[in-house]
This record gives C-alpha cells, sequence and structure tokens, in this order.
C-alpha cells in the first residue's frame, strides 16, 4: 500500500483531516521515494505535488482535480486496488 496515495486520498475525502504540513511532508517523501523506486511511483508523486499545492490555495478546485486524477492513474498503472485504500480510510 502507497502511503502517499493513502494520505492523497484521505485529504480528498475530506480537506480538514490533513494538514498543510502533513501534505508538504508528503510531497516531499513522495518525491524521495520516486528517485529511488521505479516510474510507478510518478503517479503518486504528481498526486502529492496536487493535494499540496491545492491545499494551500485549494479555492482554485481544479487542483483537487489534478490531484484525483494522479491518483486514478496511480491505480491504472500499479494495478492495485482502489478498494483496498478506501477499506483502510474507513478504520
Amino acid at each position: 500500500m502507497n502511503k502517499h496515495i493513502l494520505l492523497v486520498m484521505k485529504w480528498l475525502n475530506d480537506k480538514e483531516s490533513v494538514s498543510q504540513e502533513e501534505l508538504e511532508k508528503n510531497e516531499d517523501e513522495a518525491s524521495d521515494d520516486y528517485y529511488v523506486a521505479s516510474a510507478t511511483y510518478d503517479a503518486a508523486v504528481r498526486a502529492a505535488n496536487w493535494a499540496a499545492a491545492s491545499a494551500a490555495n485549494w479555492a482554485a478546485s481544479c487542483w483537487v482535480v489534478d490531484a484525483s486524477y494522479w491518483v486514478d492513474k496511480y491505480f491504472k498503472r500499479t494495478g492495485e486496488d482502489k478498494n483496498e485504500y478506501l477499506k483502510e480510510l474507513e478504520k
């Protein structure tokens, strides 16, 4: 399970559930992980980037759409089950 995607999904579900600092830390860590791991992390990094930028200026709803787009792209690229992440968020 990709912790970066999970945090972005948590934020997409409830904008108050994740702080700006958490999103920025997630963005930095996702970028670091991307350079170590494979290209499948590209979607995770982009989702984290858009979430952090959107939280900073979340009146720009197009950024939320972009974060959501990259979350979906991540699941398409990795073949992971999005429902497993959704179940984790319900805990």
